[in-house]
């Protein structure tokens, strides 16, 4: 994204929530570790950011590079269907790395194409030569049975 450096992480946050069409509702609330929530129709995100001075690598297993991190996006408050998401920002590189935080594992986000999210470390041509691949359809066509 192109524009004027933003003043905060979170005011960087709300400027890729935006750009990925979701609305932004900042944390008002210091006792509970996490910046805010991203909503958009029936989807809902805890969310918090991290600059780090240092790149992660590739193959980073984000529980064990920022536990507490982790741990404080497991314990939240909240409904267990809000999820979670860890975004990590380095000095090197100018784009997020995002993770997903579930119950007992951690999985960074490759590709979002509804988001028009792409990892910069993405492994397209691992993903192309997976063995298995399915599309799912999220909307129906025009004139399909059961469509608009």
């Amino acid at each position: 994204m192109k524009g004027p450096k933003p003043a905060s992480l979170k005011e960087e946050m709300k400027r890729w929530a935006k750009h990925m069409r979701y609305h932004w509702a900042e944390n008002t609330d210091p006792s509970v570790p996490f910046d805010g929530f991203l909503y958009r129709g029936a989807m809902l995100i805890a969310a918090k950011m991290k600059k780090l001075r240092h790149g992660l690598e590739d193959n980073c297993i984000i529980e064990n590079k920022l536990p507490d991190d982790v741990a404080d996006l497991r314990n939240l408050p909240v409904p267990q269907y809000v999820l979670r998401e860890l975004w990590v920002r380095t000095q090197n590189e100018r784009a997020y790395r995002r993770f997903y935080i579930l119950p007992d594992t951690t999985v960074e986000i490759e590709e979002n194409t509804a988001e028009n999210y792409r990892n910069t470390h993405y492994r397209e041509a691992y993903w192309k030569k997976a063995p298995y691949s399915i599309d799912i359809p999220l909307s129906r066509k025009v004139g399909e049975k059961g469509g608009p």
